[in-house]
């Protein structure tokens, strides 16, 4: 990378992975943060005074920033699209969380104006950067599993992950994406086919699923499973319960985060921090805002396109269909 181009960068949306961009972004010597926004007064407050930045009630104060080159926008899903549309029409260059938007419809706003405006959009599927998962999908490339055959995927929360999103989006939208994402990049191959079984006893009040089994058939013959689940006890030492397998013509591999590396006992409670999410300074969000300084330098595309991430959403859309009608979906 050259570390000659600093770019100048906003955040907009300050919640838990919001505020760990800024952070990135303050501190990585290819970004220097000029800005950050957030609906909450009090939030604004705490960040802009922590990181010593300018801070906004109204992001599109932000984006009024003459110098600003780009913008990460973290905000709640459903309300990704309008962000982008107005960052794309001044010329903004935008690293977005994933999902892309709350539904495919948004996201091809997002594309479109991207596109219309000539500015570059990364998005940000955490997956393809997780170290954890980059070995699996090396060890694929370099040809030592053979040709894949099926592949599992599971990632379970717990009920509290649920109940804070209060219903607004389905947990396969929230974080089924992740691994829809992952599992079309890891095979070559979009999913071609859906099925899918959805039941929801937890949290019917919020008329959501808590629970989603889907199977996926894949354009080059590779079949799939895929587990999505808000049921997990609120109490658990770990808030995510993650598998990842996948068995080839001649060999396998296994990843399985169900009980981390490290546990502390403190006030009488286990607990088990993922050691990539949950330690500071070991996240992958560095590796991501290095791919997008070398993304905006013209050195690479960009890892995860908008196209890519708009596909991922359109088969979790496909799988909520299937769940609610109890039949196959097929996806162009």
């Amino acid at each position: 990378m050259r570390a000659d181009k600093v770019y100048s960068i906003g955040v907009i949306g300050l919640g838990v992975f919001g505020a760990r961009h800024a952070s990135v972004c303050l501190h990585h010597p290819n970004f220097h943060l000029v800005g950050v926004a957030d609906i909450k007064e009090e939030v604004v407050k705490k960040y802009s005074s922590e990181f010593d930045v300018a801070g906004f009630t109204d992001y599109c104060d932000l984006l009024a920033v003459p110098e600003l080159d780009a913008v990460t926008i973290a905000v709640s899903d459903q309300f990704h699209h309008e962000p982008c549309k107005d960052a794309a029409k001044k010329g903004i260059h935008i690293f977005l969380e994933k999902p892309i938007a709350d539904n495919s419809v948004h996201a091809q706003e997002i594309i479109s104006a991207a596109r219309k405006n000539n500015v570059k959009l990364m998005v940000g599927h955490t997956l393809r950067f997780d170290p954890r998962y980059m070995a699996i999908k090396r060890t694929i490339d370099e040809g030592k599993l053979g040709e894949i055959i099926h592949v599992y995927a599971r990632r379970n929360a717990t009920v509290k992950s649920g109940r804070r999103l209060q219903g607004r989006v389905d947990a396969m939208i929230f974080q089924g994406v992740h691994d829809i994402d992952f599992l079309q990049w890891l095979t070559g191959s979009k999913v071609s086919k859906v099925y899918a079984e959805a039941t929801s006893n937890i949290l019917k009040d919020l008329k959501v699923n808590d629970t989603t089994m889907a199977t996926l058939r894949f354009g080059n013959g590779v079949i799939g499973l895929l587990e999505q689940s808000w049921a997990l006890p609120a109490d658990m030492p770990s808030p995510l319960d993650v598998e990842l397998e996948v068995v080839g013509t001649e060999g396998s591999a296994y990843l399985d985060l169900r009980s981390q590396s490290i546990s502390i006992v403190s006030g009488g409670r286990l607990n088990q921090p993922d050691l990539i999410y949950g330690l500071p300074d070991q996240h992958f969000l560095i590796d991501e805002y290095n791919h997008f300084a070398k993304y905006l330098n013209g050195e690479v595309e960009a890892k995860v396109s908008g196209e890519e991430a708009l596909s991922a959403l359109e088969v979790a859309e496909a799988v909520m269909r299937s769940a609610e009608s109890g039949k196959p979906v097929l996806l162009p």
